[in-house]
């Protein structure tokens, strides 16, 4: 599927989210810094505050990954072990508008780590038992994105066609007959479709179909 990226859109939600995710990760003790976060069990709250300031100084910066992203990653949690989250907040919102930025002049290239910041966004709150705000406009800017995404790994796995609603909208993606059909809310399928959601838990969701089978193309992560 062809997405008609937004770019301003996408931009101005970017900054929402940061401006969310400081919101979410404010006031927080040493402790609470070292929350495991359930749908990233290799990451604490801090890690997480540490991959969203790295990944926006690094980009705006022109420190691309040049090979395995998961290194590049790697490297920007291992650089701010030691940095507290509110100093984290400060280096995101710094490099924040650089990046917003670069959205909205490449947004083929950028746009798609709006999916990144609004997940870890929820996944952050879910860890804490904070609220997040799960009607922004960035979840529902993030599903086009990420059914795009769906729809290549469908192919590369040999599968057909799914489904998908929330109510308001339908994405059917991929190639022959539909062998997965669900629809729920514009939040589930936002965390359902993006790797945030265990096994089990996608079993019950109500899925019509062969749900196993189509795991691999329909998450793009493993599953937590």
């Amino acid at each position: 599927m062809a997405v008609d990226i937004d770019a301003e859109r996408c931009a101005t939600e970017y900054a929402a989210t940061r401006a969310r995710v400081r919101e979410v990760l404010s006031d927080l003790s040493p402790e609470q810094e070292q929350t495991v976060v359930p749908a990233c069990p290799d990451w604490t709250v801090r890690n997480l505050a540490a991959h969203l300031a790295g990944v926006a100084a690094d980009l705006v910066a022109r420190r691309n990954p040049t090979g395995d992203t998961q290194a590049w990653v790697d490297a920007q949690v291992a650089e701010r072990t030691a940095v507290p989250v509110a100093e984290l907040l400060d280096e995101f919102d710094a490099a924040g508008p650089g990046f917003e930025g670069l959205i909205r002049k490449r947004p083929r290239s950028f746009a798609g780590l709006l999916y990144d910041v609004v997940s870890h966004e929820h996944d952050a709150a879910n860890a804490l038992g904070r609220p997040a705000d799960r009607s922004s406009e960035g979840g529902v800017l993030s599903l086009d994105i990420m059914f795009d995404m769906v729809e290549r790994d469908l192919a590369a796995n040999g599968l057909g066609a799914v489904r998908c609603s929330d109510g308001v909208r339908t994405w059917e993606v991929g190639e022959g007959v539909v062998g997965l059909t669900i629809e729920t809310d514009t939040y589930e399928l936002f965390r359902l479709v993006g790797s945030r959601r265990s096994l089990q838990q996608m079993r019950d969701a109500g899925f019509v179909g062969d749900l196993d089978a189509h795991v691999p193309g329909l998450c793009h992560l493993p599953l937590p």
